[in-house]
This record gives structure tokens, C-alpha cells and sequence, in this order.
């Protein structure tokens, strides 16, 4: 019998991944819509915009956008790169996983 191989990226056991919140300052040197299509489409990394606060000047986007990620530490270097082409502050804060006891 054949199996078929394994095609995702990381293999039988996938990285763990975590959740943290990523915050993004616009300058006007990069799109908003360019910026979430690559980050989803190129990085195929889902994410879910937490809080933004945008404005166009002239075609031109300013302001800051918090968006959610579920990302493992090789993804993150990677946008933080491509966030570094652009000269876009950013700040990584991890999402903090609550335990509720039983009372």
C-alpha cells in the first residue's frame, strides 16, 4: 500500500503556536488593505483586527491598527521583518491565558 506524504509545511507535529496581539504604526509608506492581504495571503497567517484607528491623507494611511495573531516564534521573525521594510513601529504584546478555577 502507498501512503500519500505528508504536504503541510510542518510536518505530524505542528509547531505550537500562541496567540498575541500585534500593534502596527501606519505611516503612509504602506497601505492598509496591502498590509492585511500579505500578511494572510503571503504569510498565510489569519489574524482578527482587535482595535484601528486609521486616517488618509492624500492615498496615504496614518494611525495604528492591534491585531490579534495565532502565530509560532518562525512566523513572527518573519513579520517583523517585513514590517522592518517599511520602517512600521511595531510592539508584541502576548495574549494571556486565563485559568478559571473551580470554586
Amino acid at each position: 500500500m502507498i501512503y500519500p506524504q505528508e504536504t503541510q509545511k510542518g510536518g505530524f507535529f505542528q509547531k505550537p503556536a500562541k496567540e498575541i496581539i500585534l500593534e502596527i504604526e501606519l505611516n503612509g509608506k504602506i497601505r492598509f488593505d496591502i498590509l492585511l492581504y500579505t500578511i494572510y495571503n503571503h504569510y498565510k497567517i489569519s489574524y482578527k483586527i482587535v482595535n484601528a484607528h486609521i486616517e488618509y491623507l492624500n492615498g496615504n494611511n496614518f494611525g495604528n491598527v492591534k491585531l490579534l495573531l495565532k502565530i509560532t516564534d518562525d512566523e513572527i521573525d518573519k513579520i517583523e521583518n517585513y514590517l522592518g521594510e517599511y520602517k512600521l513601529m511595531s510592539c508584541k504584546i502576548p495574549v494571556l491565558q486565563q485559568t478559571k478555577e473551580a470554586s
